[in-house]
């Protein structure tokens, strides 16, 4: 029943995780003195936020490029390859175990003290299911206390420098040895299984110790039973995690033609044409107004025909703005509606990634940080499918305004990095929820841009108008005006 269980947890992987642990422990014939826990193995989080290295400031965004048409693939000439494909290889250089669930059956001890922590490279023995050629199906230690195992070489990325040897690597141990996350050496068994996708690639690890500390645990070796048990959980655990690809993968696939619609539809409020009959031609495009003329006019001075000059030019940007304006909230609008689709299930769709999607995610985190969420917030992919535990993130989306949004706060310049680099083409491969996602963020800003520019172009034409009035008053009232007013200051740019 509990292998059966597993199986159908093919939602959030954190509740899949914490079965796993409880199981793995529970169902073991020393569950009052050993512990379980999973990790999963993660990428290094990409912080938007941080300064760049060089110190340089962040350059204003540009308008993307657009995306180049993908070339097609040669195709293969006869004879060549004999049609074998090649195996996938997978790159783990970059990746880190992080411990995600925990069940202790010792009695007065806390297991979740351990989730959230990080074992990186180069620590403990972990790492051999992973790297060694080939994998290590498993790691079995009965004493963790005297285990040293064959020095083994951190595999390095192209290009990447060794590391400088420890100061005190004469005073211990030549080969392998437990990391102990307490910091204490104890006496105890050390056992840990992959979690193997269909794919080949590795998700993470089950593991179990009987380590000897004051609160307890039997500190003796794992029986053949218990770690048959464990490789039965991960092995279920996988069948779980491969359903929900297939699942996400299906979904993917009915969506095509409806991204490819809600594209069209996108493009059409951008440029929307007006509908001719057969034979109609095109409306002539209207004429350019004639500018403004600098010089002096008729009872003029040089700052009057300043202040007329930067009142026409203002005008004409506020116009501009405002059209602007209108065409980005046609779009949002549209763009908006689609969050209306986006319920729970859909969410699921996202929480059911066990490793973050690296564009899904960039759109999320853009999106936290305009609802005001805080960075600690959605600092990991875990915690960010936390606050995407239901469709009640929908409504912080729908509940704010672009028109009052602010630019200069964080939330916009967090947002505005997130969403550097991203394009339909990448995400849309990824997750459909996650492409609405991005498409509301680039609507709102863009609607957030558009509107501080009518409120700039309004306030600046606003205060000209006072100005300009004001001297035609006191040359009106006999009093000039030329000595007591400044020169006039150039109108915004377009």
């Amino acid at each position: 029943m509990a292998m059966e269980h597993l199986r159908t947890l093919t939602g959030d992987p954190d509740i899949l995780y914490k079965h796993m642990a409880n199981y793995a422990l529970r169902l073991s014939s020393n569950p009052g003195g050993a512990r379980a826990y999973v990790a999963d193995l993660e990428e290094p989080e990409e912080d938007e936020m941080a300064p760049r290295p060089d110190g340089e400031e962040e350059p204003e965004e540009e308008e993307p490029e657009p995306e180049p048409e993908p070339e097609p693939e040669p195709e293969g000439e006869e004879g060549e390859g004999d049609g074998e494909e090649k195996p996938v290889v997978f790159d783990y250089l970059k990746m880190f175990y992080r411990y995600v669930s925990s069940a202790s059956g010792i009695r007065g001890e806390d297991g979740e003290w351990v989730v959230g922590k990080k074992l990186e490279r180069g620590e403990g023995v972990s790492f051999k299911l992973i790297d060694n050629t080939p994998q290590a199906p498993w790691v079995d230690i009965d004493n963790c206390l005297t285990y040293v195992g064959p020095e083994r070489t951190i595999p390095l990325a192209d290009g990447e420098e060794a590391p400088p040897p420890p100061e005190d690597e004469e005073d211990g141990p030549k080969g392998e040895t437990v990391a102990f996350l307490k910091g204490f050496p104890r006496v105890g068994a050390y056992f840990a299984v992959p979690i193997k996708l269909a794919t080949g690639e590795i998700a993470g690890m089950l593991c179990m110790d009987t380590l000897k500390g004051p609160a307890g645990g039997s500190g003796r070796p794992i029986s053949g039973e218990d770690k048959d048990l464990l490789r039965e959980v991960a092995h279920n655990a996988s069948l779980a995690l491969n359903a929900a690809a297939e699942m996400r993968a299906a979904k993917l696939a009915l969506a095509e033609e409806e991204q490819a619609a809600i594209a069209e539809a996108l493009a059409a409020t951008d440029d929307p044409k007006p509908e001719l009959a057969d034979g109609e031609e095109p409306p002539p495009e209207p004429e350019p107004e004639p500018e403004e003329p600098e010089a002096p006019q008729d009872g003029e001075d040089e700052d009057d025909a300043a202040l007329r000059v930067n009142i026409a030019k203002t005008r004409k940007a506020l116009e501009a703005a405002k059209a602007n304006l209108s065409r980005k909230q046609k779009r949002f609008t549209a763009v908006d509606a689609l969050l209306d689709g986006v319920d729970d299930e859909a969410l699921l769709e996202i929480r059911s990634l066990q490793r973050a999607p690296k564009y899904t995610w960039k759109a999320l985190k853009a999106a936290l940080w305009l609802t005001g969420h805080k960075k600690y917030e959605f600092q990991t992919w875990a915690l960010t499918r936390k606050l995407i535990g239901d469709d009640k993130i929908i409504k912080e989306f729908k509940d704010i305004d672009p028109l009052e949004m602010t630019l200069t706060d964080k939330a916009r310049q967090g947002s505005r990095k997130c969403l550097r680099g991203i394009r339909d083409a990448n995400i849309v491969k990824e997750s459909k929820t996650g492409a609405v996602f991005y498409r509301w963020c680039v609507g709102f800003t863009d609607v957030a841009v558009a509107s501080h520019e009518v409120k700039s172009n309004t306030e600046a034409l606003a205060e000209y108008e006072t100005e300009q009035r004001q001297r035609a008053e006191k040359k009106a009232a006999g009093g000039g005006g030329e000595a007591e007013e400044a020169p006039a200051e150039e109108a915004p740019a377009e």
